[in-house]
């Protein structure tokens, strides 16, 4: 219990006690901690000092508030190198993870004016657009929609779902040596939701990507819808003095 004769604040000793159970694994991630009412009653606490507890481990980085849900331990987050031309599931066996997949589609498409530009194509000209989602260690975190020029129609025969794009293009020596992309932040439609196990509204992180060839010919243009709340980006670069 908290100690109130102790010089330590009683909201330090509760943040402590909690960073402790949590660090311990008593509390695990994902967890979700009791409502700031219960935990006052649970300590002998009044709310402000719970909040002033719990807003120290959220700047920690070791429990979020989720609106509407409550406060919940954090999950370790995902990294990604996106520097890197790298496929997702090699991204995943580099962190020990299982790399999975869902294909939703493999078709034919008219794409859209930015895609068609991408890819060097005419107005009205169709393209492979493969969607899948993706997981780690079996859970949903990346929406991921590719769209091919039609010289890869021969992806129509194939099923993308526990198996790489990237090892596919490989075996027709395919190789992706340079790609671009832009980094917004969206919120998640029911769609995006139902498919990530998560709610409308939720952060994602949404890249847009083109992929090159050795002689700057496109191989595909890329768009990923990933779980902001499990995945972070990282970038390295070097300074020329």
């Amino acid at each position: 219990m908290l100690d109130g004769k102790a010089a330590i604040p009683l909201y330090v000793q509760l943040e402590e006690q909690i960073q402790e159970k949590i660090l311990s694994g008593i509390y695990q991630p994902g967890e979700k901690l009791q409502t700031e009412g219960e935990m006052a009653k649970t300590y002998g606490v009044s709310i402000i000092t719970v909040r002033k507890a719990v807003g120290g481990l959220i700047d920690k980085g070791l429990v979020e508030r989720k609106q509407g849900k409550g406060t919940f331990v954090s999950k370790p987050k995902y990294m990604r190198d996106i520097k890197k031309v790298q496929s997702f599931s090699d991204m995943c066996r580099s962190m020990g993870l299982e790399p999975g997949g869902r294909m939703i589609e493999n078709r034919l498409v008219v794409p859209e004016a930015e895609i068609e530009e991408n890819l060097g194509q005419q107005k009205g000209m169709q393209a492979v657009l493969i969607s899948r989602v993706r997981y780690a260690d079996y859970e949903p975190v990346a929406i991921e929609s590719t769209w091919f020029p039609l010289r890869y129609a021969f992806l129509l025969d194939e099923t993308f779902d526990n198996n790489s794009l990237f090892d596919s293009l490989k075996k027709r020596e395919v190789a992706v040596v340079h790609s671009t992309k832009k980094i917004e932040i969206c919120r998640a439609s029911a769609r995006d939701a139902a498919l990530l196990n998560m709610s409308r509204g939720d952060p994602l992180l949404y890249i847009r990507s083109v992929a090159l060839s050795g002689d700057g010919q496109p191989i595909y243009a890329g768009r990923q819808m990933i779980n902001g709340e499990r995945f972070s980006l990282q970038i390295n670069e070097n300074t020329e003095l």
